[in-house]
């Protein structure tokens, strides 16, 4: 019974051209599927990149909207300010 095991692990042991070039066939199917699966994360990591870019332009924009607002109603106080100060004196 051990020589039978020795046997089959010794023929597994050995590596003939067809046994590496089933093992590199192997190895480059692997390597395409890989390719294929970063390309993939790679497109959905775009689109999350671009959505947030997106977010983030509208961020943008409302915060200068804001500040514009801000920057209105400040003069626009002021100018009430000396209208009553004016009517004052």
């Amino acid at each position: 019974m051990e020589a039978a095991i020795a046997e089959k692990e010794a023929g597994m042991t050995e590596w003939n051209d067809d046994r590496l070039d089933e093992f590199r066939e192997r190895v480059d199917g692997i390597d395409r599927k890989m390719d294929e699966g970063f390309g993939m994360v790679r497109k959905e990591l775009t689109r999350i990149d671009q959505k947030i870019d997106n977010k983030f332009d509208a961020f943008y924009r409302l915060m200068l909207q804001a500040a514009v607002g801000l920057i209105v109603g400040i003069l626009g106080l002021l100018g009430v300010l000396i209208g009553v100060v004016g009517a004052q004196v």
